[in-house]
């Protein structure tokens, strides 16, 4: 009989409408009281934990360290056989892909949480979780480690994104599309990712963040982030790595102050590469030593340098091409 460790934090498949203003009030219905609507296979057991309870766009990396070590509780306890993760959507991208560098492989570990809440009409909450909890108890959903359940699919954390605010078909996979579906019992996994590291945090993670560029940005966010000591910095450039001569500026003084910074792009696909030579650029951003982040995006990258500063790696562009 598999069991299935469901891990809470809260987000809108805990929610409850607030009956004086007709609100949803997130992380008010428990792990038990969802699983008692569930329909599954009779062989799988459920013991639920509630880790935290906030929406997701109040949790810090404080909070990314505790579900990271809940998590890894539950991935080395023997007893159990896979971990479902219920997590509010908004930053539901982040956390998964969060874990997905810190967990290493062997158990299933599903991310998961609804559009709409429990109680309002054509909620998702209950089909997401059932489907979450069944893609953990399938053993080929183990050689994935992390993935994320929304809609019927299955998502590599590294690509899925949150592309509509509303509708319960809210994630989507990029032009990488999904890596399998569940579909009532059955889990069918097409394919697998091809590439993931996984880093040992040492203590907290440190402050990174993301400043975004557009048509007339100048640099004075950079020399914020410099005044703060901020460890990390991810610039959002546009096209293939493209900002002006004053972001350049900025860059540059970030990376002197011992500033660890990653070009990134705004758009969805294609990669930041060298195809032009001006100040502005990204073969300028590389010569004053700044990382290439190739198609991550400015989420990922945030979280993936924070992961390997706190882990004590050295960053390189090699470690954004995958």
């Amino acid at each position: 009989m598999p069991h299935i460790k469901l891990l809470t934090t809260g987000g809108t498949i805990a929610s409850k409408r607030d009956p004086v203003t007709g609100l949803q009030q997130t992380g008010l219905i428990t792990g038990e009281e969802l699983a008692e609507n569930l329909d599954l296979h009779d062989d799988i057991h459920i013991s639920v934990e509630e880790i935290i309870k906030v929406s997701s766009s109040a949790i810090t990396f404080e909070n990314l360290i505790t579900i990271k070590d809940a998590v890894l509780e539950a991935v080395n306890d023997d007893d159990v056989d896979g971990i479902v993760l219920t997590h509010g959507t908004d930053t539901l991208e982040e956390t998964s892909y969060f874990l997905s560098q810190v967990i290493p492989s062997g158990k299933a570990v599903v991310v998961t949480g609804s559009q709409r809440g429990p109680e309002l009409i054509g909620t998702d909450a209950y089909a997401n979780l059932q489907d979450a909890i069944t893609l953990a108890a399938n053993e080929g959903a183990a050689k994935i480690g992390v993935s994320v359940l929304f809609n019927s699919k299955v998502f590599m954390p590294r690509f899925v994104k949150k592309v509509n605010a509303m509708n319960v078909d809210g994630f989507g996979g990029g032009g990488t599309g999904y890596l399998g579906t569940v579909d009532g019992h059955d889990v069918k996994i097409y394919q697998y990712p091809a590439h993931n590291s996984t880093y040992k945090v040492q203590g907290e993670l440190p402050e990174v963040d993301i400043i975004k560029c557009a048509l007339g940005t100048d640099a004075k966010f950079i020399d914020c982030a410099i005044d703060h000591k901020v460890e990390g910095l991810v610039i959002e450039t546009m096209g293939r790595g493209h900002a002006n001569d004053l972001v350049a500026a900025g860059v540059k003084r970030a990376v002197d102050a011992g500033i660890k910074v990653v070009i990134t792009s705004a758009s969805d696909d294609g990669d930041v590469k060298v195809a032009y030579d001006f100040s502005g650029g990204i073969s300028q951003f590389e010569k004053d030593g700044a990382v290439n982040g190739g198609s991550y995006d400015s989420k990922k990258a945030r979280l993936k340098l924070a992961v390997m500063l706190a882990a004590g790696e050295e960053v390189t562009a090699e470690d954004f091409k995958y």
